[in-house]
């Protein structure tokens, strides 16, 4: 009668068993990810622009439903369920929504600074993973071409002198000066008036022709340029009287803002 053996058995060495637990943690961390993964986002947009709020979807899912809604009601403003669009009746964003079928980022035009608020998405794919995010939107004023207004241009002894004043409008709103590179007289800026966001230029150059000058406003990101072509002739000229005194002023002032310049220079060295 044959014996009967038996087979131990085999043990997991400690190696094995570390990469037993490795690989049941990654799996872990994929199938938590896929389940109920989160994110949050912050995004500026301008009025006027269109800006595109990102559903955070992976290139590599299939989406079988996507929901878009906004306030803690969940007002459902947009979706996408088994390939088909489905845009919601909102009159906060009516005629201005559109959804990207594959990757479910949604799309506002025209955007307004009632649109800034927090938007949620949620999603579904094919093989049952589901993720949600939020998209905080701000909406901010564009930014708008600033006004160039002439306040003096005289020709004496045949040199012209120039005071142009560029207001902008808005809040926080930067503006600097620069003349056009074949520019070679001498001009200095102002000091900035808060109270209604402008400043000033005086120039002084040579010769009976036109020079340009361009004012750029900017503010965060966006910058608006305009430009002015001015120049003197003998129409632009005063009376001797009123020539005399309006020179005195315009030298005084330009002399006075050269110095501070320099002064203020001279003092950070």
């Amino acid at each position: 009668m044959s014996a009967i053996t038996r087979e131990e058995p085999r043990r997991l060495t400690p190696t094995n068993q570390r990469a037993m637990s490795l690989c049941g943690v990654v799996l872990l961390c994929i199938v938590c990810i896929r389940q109920a993964s989160s994110s949050e986002e912050d995004i500026t947009g301008y009025s006027g622009q269109s800006v595109v709020l990102k559903s955070g979807a992976d290139r590599s899912w299939s989406l079988s439903r996507v929901q878009w809604s906004i306030h803690q009601n969940t007002t459902f403003i947009a979706g996408l369920k088994n390939g088909e669009v489905v845009i919601y009746t909102f009159w906060r964003h009516e005629g201005r929504l559109e959804i990207n079928i594959e990757t479910g980022d949604l799309t506002i035009r025209n955007v307004t600074v009632d649109d800034s608020m927090t938007y949620n998405v949620a999603l579904v794919t094919s093989d049952g993973g589901r993720s949600q995010s939020k998209v905080r939107l701000t909406v901010r004023e564009s930014l708008k071409t600033p006004d160039i207004q002439t306040t003096l241009h005289s020709l004496i002894d045949n040199k012209c002198y120039i005071a142009l004043k560029c207001i902008a409008s808005g809040q926080n709103v930067n503006l600097s000066w620069t003349p056009d590179d074949e520019f070679d007289g001498s001009y200095i800026s102002g000091t900035p008036n808060s109270a209604d966001s402008s400043l000033v230029v005086f120039a002084s150059f040579s010769g009976n022709r036109n020079i340009t000058f361009n004012c750029t406003a900017s503010s965060g990101q966006q910058t608006m340029t305009r430009q002015m072509t001015v120049g003197c002739s003998a129409s632009s000229s005063f009376p001797v009287v009123a020539v005399v005194a309006g020179s005195s002023v315009f030298l005084l002032i330009f002399i006075s803002l050269l110095l501070l310049w320099r002064y203020k220079k001279n003092k950070g060295l």
